[in-house]
């Protein structure tokens, strides 16, 4: 645990082997990002400033004060609390960077896509881990992986953990020094990350050790928590999503999803009459239930 010494010791200092800009974002001060609002976003329309959520909400499973980004607005982002999204924006002219957790400069932000007119693509709804937004004839249409799953950003689906390991969903800009989070790795039990100031850091325990979330700790195998199994760790690279036109699925407007007629790890998706056919990572089926792929012995429940 000496790199955990060591990184506490850093965090108090403001460095860990890079500069404070890369905690803070460089041309920030510490009013740039807000944490009080009396404007609530309410997701439960199913539009969100032009974002398609339908029932979805955009901090579901998000911890308290994480920041997520706007789609289309590089200005504007969310505060999560309770489940809630609550929108803010960066004093002009900041835009706001999510890997950060804060307003920079104009051109340092990572801002999200912006959907084209006529091309397909999908990108991750960054810091949730599990969502991600389609983009099909300019509609860009928010998703959620079911039942544990990540959304891949290598392949563009959802996929297991073990092949993604994100955790970034669950550090808060307000873990630092003196309120460090520790949180597991989905790969190996060996692993976990320590978050400080809204960035998750990938530590590595001793040889022999495993982390435990009972004493936040690297502990001997048998009083260790971890629950992954041996097979699990086993990583699979799949391709990236390569999705198909489609005619005659699809009605003239509207945005549907569809189950596949002859394949059950696939599905069809329809944008204002337009169709793809979408496949599901490999281990998964479609679930009409959810609109979402999901492991097979989950379907239907």
């Amino acid at each position: 645990m000496s790199g955990v010494i060591w990184y506490f010791i850093c965090l108090i200092c403001g460095v860990l082997g890079a500069s404070t800009n890369d905690w803070e974002g460089s041309g920030t001060t510490d009013s740039t990002i807000e944490t009080d609002s009396t404007t609530t976003t309410s997701t439960s329309s199913g539009v969100e400033n032009g974002l398609i959520t339908g029932n979805l909400s955009l901090c579901g499973n998000v911890a308290d004060n994480v920041f997520l980004p706007f789609v289309g607005d590089c200005n504007s982002y969310y505060l999560c609390r309770s489940g809630e999204a609550i929108e803010l924006q960066c004093e002009f002219p900041y835009e706001f960077n999510a890997n950060t957790q804060s307003c920079v400069n104009p051109g340092e932000a990572d801002c999200l896509p912006t959907c084209e007119a006529f091309h397909f693509s999908t990108f991750s709804y960054q810091r949730t881990c599990t969502r991600y937004v389609l983009c099909y004839y300019g509609k860009p249409v928010l998703r959620q992986c079911q039942d544990g799953l990540q959304y891949n950003s290598a392949t563009d689906r959802c996929d297991f953990p073990q092949n993604v390991d994100c955790v970034e969903s669950e550090c808060s800009i307000y873990s630092n020094a003196y309120h460090l989070r520790y949180v597991p790795s989905k790969v190996s039990c060996d692993k976990y990350f320590l978050c400080g100031n809204g960035i998750p850091r990938e530590q590595t325990c001793t040889a022999g050790l495993h982390f435990s979330t009972k004493c936040d700790c690297c502990d001997i195998p048998s009083k260790s928590d971890c629950q992954i199994q041996a097979e699990q760790r086993k990583v699979r690279q799949h391709l990236v999503l390569s999705p198909r036109t489609t005619t005659g699925i699809c009605p003239p407007s509207g945005v549907h999803f569809y189950v596949h007629e002859s394949r059950q790890d696939a599905y069809y998706y329809c944008v204002e009459g337009h169709g793809l056919v979408l496949d599901c990572s490999p281990g998964l089926w479609y679930d009409p239930k959810v609109q979402e792929c999901r492991e097979p012995h989950n379907v239907g429940l």
